[in-house]
């Protein structure tokens, strides 16, 4: 009862919202815990939760791990609008139900997946005392907000010690897999399998361009000294070690075999995920394309086997129903999801920050049906006031293999048109958000029929977009 003021303040203000077409994911949640700041905590009491928290990759993590879960009998609840913050989290523990999941046939049970910032997290993780909290990775981002990279480590460290929580960490990120030490016996670490990691480095190796992919977090937080790398998957990530105090890339549980002979950017990309408690090796095809996505995919199969694991299931059965579920997922909007537009193709991919936009824009490279390219650059608070992010960003070694015209719109439109010009790419219309939609159709007239206009947005700028296309194309609102 303690909690019911708020929780009543929660429902009436998300049933008027959502009647005057808004979407309702944090208002209701903020009046909550001013009203009753508890209101996490005593609504968390006895629920399955999965979090997932880290810099990219946790919406389409999250979205995963709720289909898949879904997909094996759960009913599931989300904070599928991406509101991670304490708000958002508020309103879906109250209000979730409304919009569950649910189980074809007879439920399992219910699951609460929930997206969290990163910040956040070390306020509601204590709160929340989820089973599993998956940590995807750590890379600069929005320094206005977060500061540097080993602070917002130290945010989730304070999160998870509050927890009793399996963490289902990823071994590449030298920074995340810090958070495993002292807690090893609750700790499972994912990631690339090293020696086919070794194999394509060496085999297949990287496009050496003007601008390198920014070196987040190369030294050793403890004894400052620059970490040895055997081999990289891209950014920091990768095979690492202190030639100081020989903490090193610890073995995963759960690792992706993969060759890169063919493109992770290919429809049904075929590699695999092997776990060596069991000692299977489950033969897949990425489902949401790009080479970052073999990390979400991994991320999500460790998170629902150890979640099945705690919930009953031996680890054979959990690891195989994981790995078969993850074969049903489809992409979320902003995350490789494409749109038919009159025989035309439309597919956004959110890009924040400077690795995130290398890796869709190495994804756009290798698309055989990319036909045009339009960037979108806000700077409101969502978004970070900085935008000189953009200057990290490998433009120049890829001037020959983008579309050859780009458009650019965005309230920040003259930044990304001078980045791109400085880059050597050819611009074609360009304006502010205002004109985003004409700019948009006028994109996607110059793409020829059964080929992709890929958008590149920023967060608001998608938020945005998306309402325009809501209108236009009658998609479904960003909350549903």
């Amino acid at each position: 009862m303690i909690t019911f003021p708020g929780t009543a303040a929660a429902v009436i203000t998300r049933k008027a919202l959502r009647l005057m077409g808004k979407g309702a994911t944090t208002l209701p949640g903020k009046l909550a815990i001013r009203i009753s700041p508890s209101v996490i905590r005593e609504k968390s009491r006895g629920k399955h939760i999965i979090t997932i928290t880290g810099t990219n990759g946790k919406t389409t993590t999250s979205h995963m791990i709720s289909e898949m879960l879904n997909y094996l009998g759960y009913d599931v609840i989300n904070n599928i609008s991406g509101a991670n913050l304490a708000s958002g989290i508020a309103t879906t523990l109250i209000c979730g139900k409304d919009e569950m999941m649910k189980a074809k046939g007879q439920s399992k049970g219910t699951i609460y997946v929930l997206e969290t910032d990163e910040a956040a997290y070390a306020k509601t993780a204590g709160d929340l005392q989820p089973d599993v909290s998956v940590i995807t990775n750590l890379f600069r981002d929005q320094l206005d907000r977060y500061g540097e990279l080993t602070h917002t480590r130290d945010c989730i460290a304070d999160g998870l010690a509050k927890t009793s929580a399996t963490a289902v960490i990823n071994s590449d990120d030298s920074l995340v897999a810090s958070l495993g030490k002292g807690r090893e016996d609750k700790t499972v670490y994912y990631g690339m399998g090293k020696e086919d990691m070794l194999r394509n480095n060496t085999v297949y190796p990287p496009k050496k361009g003007i601008l390198p992919a920014s070196p987040d977090a190369v030294y050793c937080p403890d004894c400052h000294v620059r970490y040895e790398y055997r081999s990289r998957s891209f950014g920091h990530l990768g095979d690492f070690r202190c030639p100081s105090c020989g903490f090193a890339s610890p073995a995963s549980r759960f690792e992706v075999r993969y060759d890169l002979g063919r493109s992770p950017s290919d429809e049904d990309y075929p590699f695999g995920i092997s776990d060596s408690v069991t000692g299977e090796t489950s033969d897949m095809k990425l489902r949401i394309p790009g080479s970052h996505n073999l990390y979400n995919t991994c991320a999500a199969v460790s998170a629902v086997t150890v979640m099945l694991e705690r919930l009953g299931t031996d680890s054979k059965t959990a690891f195989e129903q994981a790995t078969d579920a993850a074969g049903h997922v489809k992409a979320a909007f902003g995350r490789m999801e494409k749109i038919d537009v009159g025989g035309k193709k439309l597919c956004i991919l959110l890009v924040k920050n400077p690795v995130g936009f290398d890796r869709s824009l190495s994804f756009v490279e290798e698309a055989e049906d990319a036909a045009g390219l339009m960037l979108l650059l806000n700077s409101n608070t969502a978004d970070g006031k900085d935008v000189s992010w953009i200057w990290d960003v490998d433009l120049e070694s890829k001037a020959d293999s983008l579309p050859g015209y780009i458009s650019v719109s965005g309230d920040r439109w003259g930044d990304m048109l001078l980045r791109i010009e400085y880059a050597g790419l050819v611009s074609a219309d360009s304006g502010d958000m205002s004109r985003a939609m004409e700019i948009l159709k006028a994109a996607l007239d110059q793409c020829p029929e059964g080929k992709c206009l890929y958008v590149m947005p920023n967060y608001t700028a998608m938020l945005s977009l998306r309402a325009d296309l809501v209108r236009e194309y009658g998609l479904k609102e960003f909350w549903k």
